[in-house]
């Protein structure tokens, strides 16, 4: 099975204390389509991911990141140096079994980059697949290659 997905542009997180957030972005930069994101960490030229998920609208998934997971921004606050970000890739295609195996497989690859996640999910089958991400930035290309051969 092959698996395409894009990389969006890097957002920076912004405190937004006054609305009673802890962290918010521009979502409107972020698609109402299937796809994968994680909020990270940077400082310098280290990036530190926190968490990935996956949703079927990505903008209103991160929206309600924003608004309802207290414990995650919380978590995210407690990285004291750097600079918050979110990023995300949007897949290509029919979301289905694929972006759970997306998503699984960014965990999977960040885990073993050493990557101490707030959230660990995975699955326990063995398939072979290929995720081949069509847009890459510079930040994605740091920690994701451009192709995932990839078992699950």
């Amino acid at each position: 099975m092959k698996i395409k997905a894009s990389w969006g542009t890097p957002m920076k997180l912004k405190s937004n204390l006054k609305e009673n957030r802890i962290y918010w972005a521009d979502t409107d930069k972020i698609p109402g389509k299937p796809g994968c994101y994680f909020f990270y960490n940077q400082h310098g030229n280290n990036i530190r991911i926190m968490y990935i998920g996956k949703a079927q609208n990505l903008k209103k998934r991160v929206e309600q990141q924003f608004l309802r997971n207290v414990p995650l921004m919380v978590g995210m606050s407690n990285f004291l140096k750097g600079s918050k970000m979110l990023m995300f890739c949007e897949m290509e295609g029919k979301a289905d079994k694929r972006l759970d195996i997306l998503e699984s497989q960014l965990i999977k690859a960040a885990t073993l980059e050493g990557h101490v996640l707030l959230n660990i999910k995975g699955t326990k089958k063995i398939i072979k697949h290929v995720i081949e991400f069509t847009k890459t930035n510079r930040s994605s290309n740091q920690v994701f290659k451009k192709y995932m051969n990839v078992l699950s």
